[in-house]
């Protein structure tokens, strides 16, 4: 049975995705995707991706807080977008190294996937 906070945040999940699809969001998905990229092609680095992150959260918090497709919003709604914000973080190299000995060990059968969904080669760790 689903509890009734996460059938809200899903509710106010798709209610951002709404938001985020109209033409009036490009700015914010301008950004978000901008930042993925820059992200991306730079070196990694554990703090100094951190201090980047945290950077960017804060200026997406103040910007969906002021967009004009958010001023209908409740603080609720608000929150609940905000938070699936927090609760991402882009992979640091000791997570990586992690999920490879996991990619290494763990197969498909060990996770009860049928053998029909099976995709070995997606499997297979650098």
């Amino acid at each position: 049975m689903e509890s009734p906070t996460s059938a809200a945040s899903r509710v106010d999940f798709y209610g951002f995705l709404d938001r985020m699809r109209r033409p009036e969001a490009a700015g914010l998905f301008r950004s978000i995707k901008s930042f993925l990229t820059s992200i991306s092609l730079d070196e990694p680095s554990a703090e100094a991706d951190d201090a980047r992150v945290q950077a960017f959260f804060a200026e997406m918090e103040a910007a969906i807080r002021g967009h004009p497709l958010w001023a209908d919003a409740t603080h609720q709604e608000i929150d609940h977008t905000l938070e699936a914000r927090r609760r991402t973080r882009p992979p640091t190299p000791r997570s990586q190294d992690k999920i490879g000995l996991l990619q290494r060990f763990v197969r498909p059968h060990h996770l009860d996937i049928p053998k029909v969904l099976n995709n070995e080669a997606a499997a297979v760790c650098c």
